[in-house]
């Protein structure tokens, strides 16, 4: 059966109270945490709030931008045109609506439609504005011409402009001028095509010759061609332009033509008065010219050495002439090209997006001004929200400062500047007396810097008060000194004591700083490196007595140059009043030497006593060596004036000598046992007299004596241990 035993524990003391004690402070301690966690859970709250009023407003921000981004733009270039043309009510409505239509057809921006329009404007007639259907129309070529160009509508605008401009077409019927901008197109866009010229370089070209084709009646398609053809000989965009312009201009000289170069233009059958025919063609004039090709000199002559290979282009040229003209007729070029490309995904992305923008365009202009205050009251409402934890955090240190007991809070501060004015008239007492007891740490600092600014103010103005009285009782006599006199020594004390009281202050702040310990310790450390070289260095005493001693002649010295420097200004002042050119010289003089004088007094001082000090050390260091040098030889000779103890052998003690004083016995008695014996000798000789002036006895009676006293000694001691 199993036995079951039964352990009873009794615990006594306090166990129970401090369990008890133990759960409530974890009790306490789990309902601060809660409360804390209740507190950080409210404030979390409260800036998650403020965070999603904030990112709403932003939002709403984004949204005001998104719809009236578009809408600010074309609002603005209509403006522009308005002042630009002059066009205003229906008229301008009616183009921002071509303006709007272009951007969903083309795929542009409205706003860069409207920069079409401006162009168009300036550069060709602002007249253009009062027909917006032929504004339209060109406005459409050029965003024709933009889709060609990479979509860079203003490049687009200025090559049109420039074909129309260079080729003077006129602006008198807007209608046939719109016809002709898009017959220029088409061609320019069929040359580039056909051609190895762009349309940038076409425009280039068309700038320096255009209207030099226009003046030969060179057809605009022919013109083209011809730009291609030179293009192709490497006379490219403003060169291939200036070539053509050139050899265009020779060609119309017709009866004009140099003499000598008549003659042979019609010994080789050239007719020189056809080949200034405008009404022929340009492939007509130049085939005029082929015999020219086999003569060279006469090419050059004729259009010039510059001018001679872009000639050559066009005269060999004649058949890719009348190809590229053919090519550039009667097409729609510009036209088919854009299509083509209107057809790419991004395009067509594009026409989706300026739909899009295009209803935009339509809320805002239907909310007229409301987004404009809108975005302006959102633009305010963002920083604010930003702001809100601080606003909320200075509300509500607002309350807790509203809250503060204000009466007691004022009962107190009396009560410490009542003490602080007891304090400060007792500091100020001790200021004056200069007796301090330490007070503290913090009294003591503020005593010490009240001191020295004290010293500061009152005793650096009375040192100058009476340095200032000092040099004038020198310069006066009599009664005036006297009282100078005294001014001076009153104020150089009322100086002393503000510096005493200064150093005294400052000094029983230092002792009451807490590391008071390791500055006392460090001022020490240079007390004793100061004390260490004063000391050792003979140079370092000197320095600073030269010091001491050029100070000393700064302030003994002054009294004389006071009185030389205004002795020699009252005679500057007399010579002066006297134009006396001798005097003069003499007083300046007398002001040169005075400080020459002067300076030269402190450094004979410096000088002096840094030579004084520097020779006492010599003196005393060839003293000290001449002391060591006698007690080495004193110390050498053992005795002053006597020659040097020889040393004494060792010898057996039975055989008369001093080898066996100590060490083993006798092996009869001792049984092989070494006994070790001690000799003390309290003295060698009881008394040693020489009495003799002229040391009579020699060296060797010296030795004897000695080695005798030594010998009996050890007899002794044989004679005791047998």
């Amino acid at each position: 059966m199993a036995s079951v035993f039964d352990y009873i524990f009794n615990i006594g003391g306090n166990y129970t109270a401090t369990i008890n004690g133990m759960s409530s402070a974890t009790g306490e301690f789990q309902a601060k945490v809660d409360g804390a966690q209740n507190s950080i859970g409210k404030w979390t709250t409260m800036l998650a709030g403020i965070d999603l009023v904030k990112n709403a407003i932003e939002g709403l921000n984004q949204v005001t931008e998104t719809f009236s981004s578009s809408g600010i733009r074309l609002d603005s270039q209509m403006h522009d045109l308005s002042a630009v043309a002059g066009v205003t009510g229906e008229t301008l409505k009616q183009i921002e609506g071509f303006a709007r239509d272009s951007a969903k057809a083309f795929g542009t921006d409205a706003a860069v439609a409207v920069e079409g329009y401006k162009l168009l404007l300036s550069q060709l007639s602002p007249e253009l504005g009062k027909y917006p259907d032929v504004l339209r129309e060109m406005g459409d070529c050029i965003q024709t011409t933009s889709k060609l160009m990479g979509g860079d509508g203003v490049a687009a605008a200025q090559v049109l402009t420039t074909a129309m401009n260079q080729y003077g077409v006129s602006l008198d019927d807007p209608v046939a001028a719109s016809q002709e901008m898009a017959r220029m197109m088409n061609v320019m866009a069929a040359a580039g095509q056909a051609g190895s010229a762009e349309l940038p370089a076409i425009s280039a070209a068309l700038q320096q010759c255009g209207m030099a084709a226009k003046a030969a009646n060179v057809s605009f398609e022919e013109t083209n061609a011809a730009i291609q053809v030179l293009d192709k000989a490497g006379k490219k965009a403003s060169e291939g332009g200036v070539a053509l312009r050139n050899v265009l201009g020779q060609l119309s000289k017709g009866r004009f033509v140099e003499k000598q170069a008549r003659e042979e233009l019609e010994k080789a059958g050239i007719d020189v008065v056809a080949l200034g025919d405008n009404s022929k063609s340009l492939k007509e004039r130049l085939d005029m010219l082929k015999p020219m090709l086999n003569d060279s000199a006469l090419l050059s002559k004729f259009f010039g050495v510059e001018n001679a290979n872009a000639a050559r282009a066009l005269i060999q040229g004649t058949d890719a002439l009348q190809d590229f003209t053919d090519a550039v007729t009667g097409t729609n070029s510009a036209t088919d090209q854009a299509a083509i490309i209107m057809q790419s995904y991004a395009e067509r992305q594009a026409a989706v997006n300026q739909t899009i923008e295009d209803f935009k365009i339509s809320v805002f202009q239907a909310t007229g001004d409301t987004t404009l205050w809108a975005g302006a009251i959102i633009g305010l409402l963002t920083p604010l929200s930003q702001l809100m934890p601080l606003i909320l955090g200075v509300g509500k240190l607002m309350l807790w400062v509203k809250g503060l007991n204000w009466a007691a809070m004022w009962q107190w501060i009396k009560g410490v500047v009542y003490v602080a004015r007891i304090q400060m008239a007792l500091m100020n007492r001790e200021l004056v007396t200069g007796q301090f007891v330490s007070n503290g740490f913090l009294i003591n600092i503020t005593r010490a810097t009240l001191a020295v600014l004290r010293f500061a103010t009152v005793g650096i103005f009375n040192a100058l008060k009476g340095l200032g009285a000092l040099v004038l009782s020198f310069i006066t006599g009599g009664t005036a000194s006297a009282t100078f006199s005294g001014i001076a020594s009153t104020s150089f004390g009322v100086f002393a004591t503000t510096a005493t009281t200064a150093c005294r202050a400052v000094s029983v702040a230092i002792m009451n700083i807490p590391i008071i310990g390791w500055i006392a310790a460090a001022i020490a450390a240079l007390i004793a490196i100061g004390v260490y070289f004063w000391n050792t260095s003979a140079k370092f005493r000197a320095v600073l007595k030269g010091l001491f001693a050029s100070f000393k002649a700064v302030f003994t010295g002054i009294g004389n140059l006071a009185k030389q420097l205004f002795g020699a200004i009252g005679d500057l002042i007399k010579a002066a009043f006297s134009l006396d050119s001798a005097g003069i010289s003499a007083a300046l003089n007398k002001l040169k030497s005075g400080f020459s004088d002067y300076g030269k007094q402190v450094g004979e001082a410096f000088n002096k006593a840094y030579d004084a000090e520097m020779a006492e050390a010599a003196k005393k260091e060839a003293s000290e060596k001449k002391k060591s040098s006698s007690q080495k030889q004193t110390t050498a000779a053992g005795v002053p004036g006597l020659p040097e103890v020889p040393e004494v052998p060792k010898t057996d003690p039975t055989a008369g000598t001093l080898s066996s004083a100590t060490g083993s016995s006798s092996s009869g008695d001792s049984g092989g046992k070494i006994k070790n014996i001690t000799i003390n000798i309290e003295k060698l000789i009881e008394q040693f007299t020489i009495s003799t002036s002229n040391l009579a006895e020699s060296s060797d009676r010296v030795k004897e004596a000695v080695l005798e006293a030594l010998m009996g000694a050890l007899n002794d001691t044989q004679l005791a241990t047998e």
